[in-house]
């Protein structure tokens, strides 16, 4: 036991020290949200969003073919939402973060 530990101390400091190093990682602990519903002109429109509040500006989005193809890509505005204009057929909107977070919503699941 180190010199400057009372007795008690040293027995808390390993749960202390864990505890510490574990709450970074649950204060982070968010997930990536969104959705889409149709708009005015013939347009969809998502939204996007952490699931602790936080807006998700400035994130890619893009619009893919079931393949794989993109079909349209933007980035979220300021208000965390983008709109397009739905393709014929099948389709999904896949939001990513750039790093470990991502989020689809298949065109079946566009209402309103």
């Amino acid at each position: 036991m180190p010199p400057f530990l009372s007795r008690p101390a040293a027995r808390w400091a390993p749960v202390l020290l864990t505890g510490a190093l574990a709450w970074p990682g649950l204060s982070s602990a968010h997930s990536l949200l969104l959705v889409c519903q149709p708009a005015a002109d013939n347009m969809v429109q998502c939204k996007g969003e952490f699931s602790d509040g936080s807006d998700a500006a400035g994130m890619a989005v893009s619009v893919k073919a079931y393949d794989e193809r993109v079909l349209a890509k933007g980035t979220l505005g300021g208000d965390s939402t983008w709109r397009f204009h739905p393709p014929e057929g099948e389709y999904f909107v896949r939001l990513e973060d750039g790093g470990e977070h991502s989020v689809e919503v298949d065109h079946t699941d566009v209402k309103p």
